[in-house]
C-alpha cells in the first residue's frame, strides 16, 4: 500500500538530490505536482509512491536522464526494477522491449516510500506513423542501461510550467489535465498493470479521473479557474507548435469525460483511483464526484 507523502517535504528532498543545473529543464508531472499546488492543508499529504520527472526538451532528454541517473545511483540510489520482466543490469545486447525504466529509491530512512521515475519529453504531440502514443529512448550509464519513456501528448506540459518553492518545476494544473483528455478521448479496455488498493482500474478511468480532481480541487480555490482552462489549451497547442491533427482535437476534448458521465461502472472505477490517491485526504462520495464531473463540464464543454 502507497504512504501518505507530503507533496512539499519530498519536491525539497528531491531538489537537494538533483543537480542544480537541471532543475530548469525536468518538470515534476502526475499527483504529487497537483498535491504541491492544489491542496493547501498544512500537511500537503496524498498517497502515492511514484514521483514522475519529464526531462524537455526531448533533444537533451537523453544526456540528461544518463547525468542525473549515474549522479544517484553514485549517491546510494537504489533502482527499482521488476527482474521478472526487465533485464538488471542491462548492456549494449539487450533488447529495447528489456530495459528497465530508470526509477530511483533514495537512500536512508523511508527509502521505500517513493522513487523518482524519469521520462523524456515526446519528439512531437502526436502519435508515432504506427499510431503509438509511447516513444522510447535508450540511456547508457555506468551501471547498467535504462529506458526513458515519453508519451506523445505529456508533451503539452512543457508550457509554462510553474516554479516551486524548492527551485524545481511543476507541470501546471491544466497542461496535465489537457494531456489526460488527449490521451483518453475513449475509455479503452486497457488496465493499469498494478492494483489500485486491491482492484485492477482502467487506464481511462484513473486518468480521467484525475482530471475531475484538478478541476474539482481547483474549482475549490479560484471558481473562476476551470475555465480558462480552453483558452490555456489552446495557447499550448499554439505554442508548442502542435501539429494540426493534435490540435483539432481540442473540438472534442471532452469525449472521454462524456463517455465517463455515461457509464456508472467507469466512475466507480475514476472515484476508486482518485480517492486512494490525490483526494486521499479528502475522499469525495458518488454524488459528489458525478457533480464534479458536470461542474467541470459546464465549465469547459462550450468554450
Amino acid at each position: 500500500m502507497s504512504q501518505s507523502l507530503n507533496a512539499h517535504v519530498v519536491l525539497h528532498k528531491l531538489a537537494l538530490a538533483l543537480p542544480e543545473k537541471h532543475h530548469g529543464n525536468i518538470i515534476i508531472v502526475g499527483s504529487l505536482s497537483a498535491a504541491a499546488q492544489l491542496i493547501q492543508d498544512t500537511e500537503t499529504e496524498l498517497r502515492t509512491k511514484d514521483i514522475d520527472g519529464m526531462l524537455a526538451p526531448n533533444a537533451t532528454a537523453v544526456i540528461a536522464a544518463k547525468e542525473i541517473a549515474t549522479l544517484l545511483i553514485n549517491e546510494g540510489w537504489e533502482p527499482r526494477v521488476n527482474t521478472d520482466k526487465y533485464d538488471h543490469p542491462a548492456d549494449g545486447t539487450t533488447p529495447q522491449d528489456k530495459l528497465p525504466v530508470v526509477r530511483l529509491k533514495p537512500p536512508g530512512q523511508g527509502k521505500d516510500e517513493w522513487f523518482l521515475e524519469l521520462l523524456g519529453a515526446p519528439p512531437a504531440l502526436a502519435p508515432d506513423a504506427e499510431g503509438k502514443t509511447r516513444y522510447s529512448e535508450r540511456v547508457e550509464t555506468p551501471y547498467s542501461h535504462f529506458e526513458i519513456p515519453s508519451f506523445a501528448y505529456l508533451g503539452v506540459t512543457q508550457f509554462k510550467p510553474v516554479r516551486h518553492a524548492s527551485g524545481l518545476q511543476l507541470a501546471s494544473v491544466a497542461t496535465m489535465a489537457l494531456s489526460n483528455l488527449l490521451h483518453h478521448p475513449r475509455i479503452e479496455e486497457k488496465r493499469m498493470s498494478d492494483p489500485i488498493d486491491g482492484q485492477q482500474i482502467k487506464r481511462a478511468n484513473k486518468d480521467l479521473g484525475r482530471v475531475v480532481a484538478l478541476a474539482h480541487l481547483s474549482d475549490q480555490l479560484d471558481e473562476t479557474a476551470v475555465e480558462q482552462w480552453p483558452n490555456i489549451w489552446r495557447q499550448a497547442m499554439q505554442e508548442l507548435k502542435a501539429p494540426e491533427s493534435t490540435r483539432a482535437k481540442l473540438a472534442n476534448i471532452n469525449s472521454g469525460m462524456q463517455a465517463l458521465i455515461d457509464s456508472y461502472e467507469d466512475q466507480l472505477e475514476a472515484l476508486h483511483s482518485v480517492n486512494f490517491g490525490l483526494l486521499s485526504s479528502r475522499p469525495m462520495d458518488m454524488r459528489q464526484f458525478n457533480i464534479a464531473i458536470r461542474r467541470y463540464l459546464q465549465l469547459t464543454i462550450t468554450r
